[in-house]
C-alpha cells in the first residue's frame, strides 16, 4: 500500500484497512489490479450500499487528493487479448531454380541425329531401288532362257511328231509292199531277188532312217525337256532371290523410318525445351542479398544476357517460338508481355502470334538483348509479384546447370510468424483481427491468414531444464504492408484476441477497489461532489486499452469515478 493510499483510512469508519486476498474474485484481475498499482481496500460488508458515507458535518472525499484522479465511465468495445511472441518476416519464401531443359549443343547433336537418320534413309531407299532392278534383270534373263528353252521343246516335240508320222506311214507301205516275202535283211534287195531293188526293200530302208529319225528326236526332246525344267528352276532362284533382297532392304528402310522418326521427336523435343545457356555458361551478374526485384528488371544475368522477372504464376516448360502448339503458357506470356507494357497491339490468347513475337521483340530490346521474337528456357522467370533476395547460391563466374537453385526470396509484404502452442490453437481461426506490438514501440493491426495443421516439437534450453512443447506456425498479415518497414526476423509481441464484447461500461483498472468482504467496487463522484461506492461485477479486462467491463447497480456512461493517479 503506497503512502498515498493509506491516506484514505482517514476517511473510512475508523477501521484500519487491510490487504484482503481471499476476497478477490480472479486471480487475473489481482494480477492486473497490483500491476496498476491500485491499493486494496477493506471496507465492512455493509458499507458497499448507494448510501453516501459521511464523517463530520458533510460530504467528504474517499479517496485523497493527492493520490487520484478521476475517471470517466465509457460505453465502448472491448477485447480480451493474450500476448504471444512472433517474428516480423515476408510471405511466401521459396527458392528459384534454374530451369532445366536442352542446351543449344544438345539441340545441335540432335539436329545432326536426325540429319544422319534421314542420310541413311536416303541410301537405304536407293539400294532397295538398285535391288529390285538387279533381281528385275536376272529375272528376264532367266525368263528369256526359259522361253528359248520351251521353244527348242516345241520345235523338237514338233519334228519328233512329223518323223514319226512318217516312220508309222512308212511302216504302212512296208507291210504292203513286202507281203508275201519272206524277212529282208538290212541291205538285201528284198523279195529274195538278188541284183535289183524292189519297192519293199526301198520301203525297209525308209523305216529303217524313220526310226534313227524319231530316236534323234526323243533324244532332242527329252534334252529340251530337262532343259525347260533347269530354266524354270533358273527363274524361280531369280524370284526368290529378288523378293529376299526386297525383304532385307526393305526391312532397313522400315528400321531406317523409325529411326528417322525417333530422331526428329527427340529432335523436336529438345528443340521445345531448348535453354538459353550451355555446360559453358557462366552466371555474370547476381544480385545482393536484401534486393528487391520488380516485373521487368533482370534477376541475374548468364553469359552477359540479363535474365528479366516476368509477372505470372507459369513454370515455364518450353520454348516461346511461332509455330509452336497453343496452350494457356502462351496466354500467361501475353498477360505478362501486356503488364510490361509492351503488348502493343497484344491480345491474350493460347496462340503465338506476330504480335506475341513483336511484343518479345520489345522486351529484348528494352534489355539490350538482339531481337529474335523468341524466348528459350531460363531466358525469362516468372514471379507473381515483385520478390526480395534472402539468399543467392552461386557465385560470379559459377557454371550454369538445370534445376539448380539461384535465389531464395520473398515477396516484398511483410508478416508476422508465431509458434503457437498446440494447447491454444482453439483459440484462434483465419480471419480473427490481432494487434503487433512493433520494436520501435507503434502497434500495428493485423490478420490471422494461415493457421498451421502440422506441429513441430521445440525444446527450450538454457534454464537448466529441457522441456518440449509442441507448436504450429501462425501466420499474421499486417494491415498496413509499411507498419513493419524493412524489418526482418525481428522480434514482436502479437496481441491475440480471446474474447470480445461490444459496447459495455468500461472503466480504467486503477478504479477498481478490493472489499474486505468480497468482490469489488468503483468509487462514484456524483454531482453535488460527495462519493458513494458501487459494488461491480468484472467482466473483460483490456490490457490494451488498459479498461475493464463492469456491471453494477446505477452504473451509466459519463459518470466520474475515482482511479489510482
Amino acid at each position: 500500500m503506497t503512502p498515498e493510499h493509506a491516506q484514505r483510512i482517514d476517511t473510512m469508519t475508523g477501521v484500519t484497512a487491510q490487504p484482503d486476498q481471499a476476497g478477490r474474485a480472479k486471480g487475473r484481475a489481482r494480477r492486473r489490479l497490483a500491476t496498476a498499482g491500485v491499493a486494496a481496500v477493506v471496507i465492512a460488508a455493509g458499507a458497499v450500499t448507494a448510501t453516501r458515507l459521511t464523517s463530520g458535518s458533510g460530504p467528504r472525499p474517499l479517496m485523497s487528493s493527492k493520490a487520484t484522479t478521476t475517471a470517466t465511465v465509457q460505453r465502448i468495445d472491448l477485447a480480451e487479448t493474450t500476448p504471444v511472441g512472433g517474428t516480423v518476416g515476408f510471405a511466401s519464401p521459396h527458392t528459384i531454380v534454374q530451369p532445366a531443359g536442352t542446351s543449344s549443343q544438345a539441340v545441335t547433336e540432335a539436329q545432326q541425329s536426325a540429319t544422319q537418320a534421314l542420310d541413311n534413309l536416303t541410301a537405304d531407299q536407293q539400294a532397295v531401288a538398285d535391288t529390285f532392278a538387279s533381281g528385275a534383270e536376272v529375272v528376264t534373263q532367266a525368263l528369256q532362257a526359259l522361253s528359248t528353252a520351251q521353244a527348242a521343246l516345241v520345235a523338237d516335240t514338233t519334228q519328233l511328231q512329223i518323223d514319226q508320222a512318217t516312220l508309222d506311214a512308212d511302216e504302212q507301205k512296208l507291210a504292203i509292199d513286202c507281203q508275201g516275202s519272206g524277212p529282208v535283211a538290212s541291205g538285201s534287195s528284198g523279195s529274195g531277188q538278188s541284183g535289183g531293188s524292189t519297192p519293199c526293200a526301198s520301203d525297209t530302208s525308209h523305216v529303217n532312217a524313220d526310226h534313227q529319225a524319231v530316236t534323234a528326236d526323243q533324244q532332242k526332246v527329252t534334252a529340251d525337256e530337262a532343259a525347260v525344267q533347269n530354266e524354270q528352276a533358273q527363274v524361280t532362284s531369280a524370284l526368290l532371290k529378288r523378293a529376299q533382297g526386297g525383304d532385307q532392304v526393305q526391312a532397313k528402310v522400315a528400321a531406317d523410318q523409325l529411326a528417322l522418326h525417333n530422331a526428329e521427336s527427340a529432335l523436336a523435343t529438345a528443340a521445345e525445351a531448348a535453354t538459353s545457356y550451355d555446360p559453358t555458361s557462366k552466371y555474370t551478374a547476381l544480385p545482393v542479398v536484401g534486393a528487391v526485384i520488380n516485373p521487368g528488371q533482370p534477376l541475374w544475368s548468364v553469359d552477359g544476357r540479363p535474365v528479366p522477372l516476368l509477372p505470372g504464376t507459369l513454370t515455364p516448360w518450353r520454348r516461346f517460338n511461332a509455330g509452336m502448339s497453343p496452350g494457356a503458357d502462351v496466354a500467361a506470356l501475353d498477360h505478362a508481355l501486356i503488364d510490361l507494357g509492351d503488348g502493343d497491339g497484344l491480345t491474350v490468347a493460347d496462340t503465338f502470334t506476330d504480335a506475341t513475337a513483336a511484343a518479345i521483340e520489345r522486351l529484348q530490346a528494352s534489355l539490350g538483348l538482339t531481337r529474335t521474337g523468341n524466348l528459350t528456357l531460363g531466358s525469362v522467370i516468372f514471379e507473381p509479384t515483385a520478390v526480395r533476395v534472402t539468399a543467392v547460391h552461386p557465385l560470379v563466374g559459377n557454371s550454369v546447370g538445370g534445376n539448380q537453385p539461384v535465389l531464395d526470396v520473398t515477396s516484398t509484404t511483410p508478416v508476422v510468424n508465431i509458434a503457437l502452442a498446440v494447447d491454444k490453437t482453439s483459440r484462434v481461426k483465419v480471419g480473427d483481427p490481432v494487434s503487433v506490438s512493433l520494436p520501435d514501440g507503434t502497434t500495428g493491426e493485423g490478420m490471422i491468414t494461415a493457421l498451421g495443421t502440422v506441429a513441430t516439437n521445440t525444446t527450450p534450453s538454457g534454464n537448466g531444464t529441457a522441456t518440449t512443447s509442441a507448436t504450429v506456425n501462425v501466420t499474421v498479415s499486417l494491415t498496413k504492408a509499411s507498419a513493419a518497414g524493412s524489418l526482418d526476423q525481428a522480434p514482436v509481441t502479437v496481441n491475440i484476441t480471446n474474447n470480445s464484447v461490444h459496447q459495455v461500461l468500461a472503466v480504467p483498472t486503477t478504479a477498481l477497489l478490493a472489499l474486505a468482504g468480497g468482490g469489488e467496487a468503483v468509487e462514484v463522484v456524483e454531482p453535488d461532489g460527495t462519493h458513494q461506492l458501487v459494488g461491480v461485477t468484472t467482466g473483460i479486462f483490456d490490457d490494451q486499452s488498459g479498461l475493464v467491463q463492469i456491471r453494477g447497480s446505477g452504473l451509466a456512461a459519463g459518470q466520474q469515478v475515482v482511479a489510482a493517479a
